[in-house]
């Protein structure tokens, strides 16, 4: 199942950032440890979104700062200088959520999936194990992590 997942997510993580947030992306399947850690040591904030169906679990979006801004700035139409924590915050919960969504309806399932409501995280508990992609974009790199049962 999580081969199913992570081929979903990469499609709709492309979709996303592409329709949503005007940024290409490629990705790195199987990251070093050092990638994760040295994304995890920009301070980025993180979103964590849970889901339950046929399997359940959850997926964390990693971004730093700088990147978020470009993402908001791209997603509201304003410039970055004006965009407060709360909407750098909204532009992340709503990415993972697209981004999740977008993933989970594109597997068939018995039991449909449900997602919980995005909550953001630390960006220190970002996992450092299995289940990473670091998705390069033409800024900064930023980072998903799903975990199963």
């Amino acid at each position: 199942m999580m081969k199913t997942i992570m081929t979903a997510m990469k499609t709709s993580i492309s979709e996303v950032m592409e329709t949503m947030f005007f940024l290409p992306v490629e990705f790195v399947d199987e990251p070093a440890l050092k990638q994760i850690k040295a994304l995890k040591g920009k301070k980025g904030k993180a979103c964590r979104l849970d889901f339950s169906g046929d399997c359940s679990g959850s997926v964390i979006l990693l971004t730093p700062r700088q990147l978020l801004m470009e993402m908001a700035e791209n997603f509201m139409g304003e410039s970055g200088e004006s965009m407060k924590e709360d909407l750098l915050d909204g532009t992340l919960a709503e990415a993972v959520n697209m981004m999740a969504g977008n993933a989970l309806r594109k597997i068939k399932t018995k039991v449909p999936f449900e997602l919980s409501i995005p909550k953001l995280v630390p960006g220190t508990e970002f996992p450092e194990n299995e289940g990473t992609l670091i998705i390069n974009t033409t800024g900064p790199e930023m980072a998903v992590h799903i975990t199963l049962g």
